[in-house]
């Protein structure tokens, strides 16, 4: 009994950072009795965050109320440029950026957007799409709901329009 308690809070607390654990466990039984293997799947709530295409992305001047984040860091969009309309917030600094007080001033003084409403799209990329899915969720999370990730991101979008990876 030990031992499985051991590993039910050894993988529950993967579970704290939205892993998805699989616990097996086998234990001898006496008298040459087969053994047998306990399993169970445990999950949180996974997020199902929409995906945008790079049609949705190309469209975006004409849809000032939608926001593209670029979530890079500032070294890596000199490097490669960035995407027309999109601000750049690091993925370190999503929560803080898009947390409920900040200040709106504040946030158009600095990115040259307004501050998105619980109701804005906003659209999340990186160069191939992960980041970007954990800034969606994390957004999501502050209560964004309309947090969308581009999954092509910069990679799909270069080679797109003919610009360096």
């Amino acid at each position: 009994m030990l031992s499985r308690t051991f590993v039910l809070l050894r993988n529950l607390n993967a579970l704290r950072y939205g892993a998805v654990a699989k616990i097996v466990e086998t234990r001898p039984l006496a008298n040459n009795a087969t053994p047998i293997t306990f399993a169970k799947h445990f999950c949180s709530n996974p997020i199902n965050i929409p995906v945008v295409s790079y049609e949705e992305i190309k469209q975006l001047p004409k849809q000032p109320e939608k926001l593209l984040i670029d979530v890079r860091e500032p070294k890596e969009l000199q490097e490669t440029g960035q995407i027309p309309t999109s601000i750049n917030i690091p993925l370190g600094q999503v929560a803080t950026e898009l947390a409920d007080n900040v200040d709106a001033g504040a946030f158009k003084a600095k990115y040259g957007r307004d501050f998105p409403t619980k109701n804005t799209e906003i659209i999340f990329h990186c160069k191939i799409g992960r980041r970007s899915q954990n800034a969606a969720e994390i957004a999501y999370k502050l209560g964004f709901e309309k947090s969308k990730n581009y999954l092509g991101s910069w990679t799909e979008w270069a080679e797109k329009e003919g610009l360096p990876k």
